[in-house]
C-alpha cells in the first residue's frame, strides 16, 4: 500500500494472507475487487482486531482511489505464476456477465 505506510501495508497482507491460507486466489475475488467490491476484505481487517475503525476507513479509501492496492495486498504471499496471471488485467470480453434473474427465461 504505497500510501499507507509499509507497517500498515505488512499487517494488511498479513491478515489477508490468512484469508487465503491454503487456499487458490480465486481470479473472480481479483475482478471483484478491481469493479470496487472489497466490503468482505474491508470486515476481515475489521475482525482481526488489528486495525481502529479510523485506520480501517484510511484503508477502504485508499482501496478506492486505487483497488490495486488490495490486489496487491491479496497477491502478496501467492507464487510468482499465480501473482503474474493475476496481476494482468483480463479482457472485459472474458469477465461473466451479470444477468438479474428476472430476467433469465424459466427461472424460478
Amino acid at each position: 500500500m504505497r500510501d499507507l505506510g509499509s507497517h500498515t501495508k505488512d499487517l494488511v497482507s498479513a491478515v489477508l494472507s490468512y484469508e487465503f491460507d491454503g487456499g487458490e486466489i480465486d481470479a473472480w475475488a481479483i475482478d471483484l475487487v478491481r469493479g470496487g467490491e472489497f466490503a468482505q476484505w474491508r470486515d476481515a481487517l475489521t475482525d482481526s482486531g488489528l486495525f481502529t475503525d479510523t485506520a480501517v476507513e484510511v484503508i477502504g479509501s485508499a482501496w478506492r482511489r486505487d483497488p490495486e492496492l488490495l490486489v496487491d495486498a491479496l497477491l502478496d504471499g501467492a507464487d510468482e505464476v499465480s501473482r503474474r496471471r493475476l496481476k494482468t488485467m483480463r479482457r472485459p470480453s472474458l469477465l461473466p456477465v451479470h444477468i438479474p434473474a428476472d430476467r433469465i427465461v424459466g427461472f424460478g
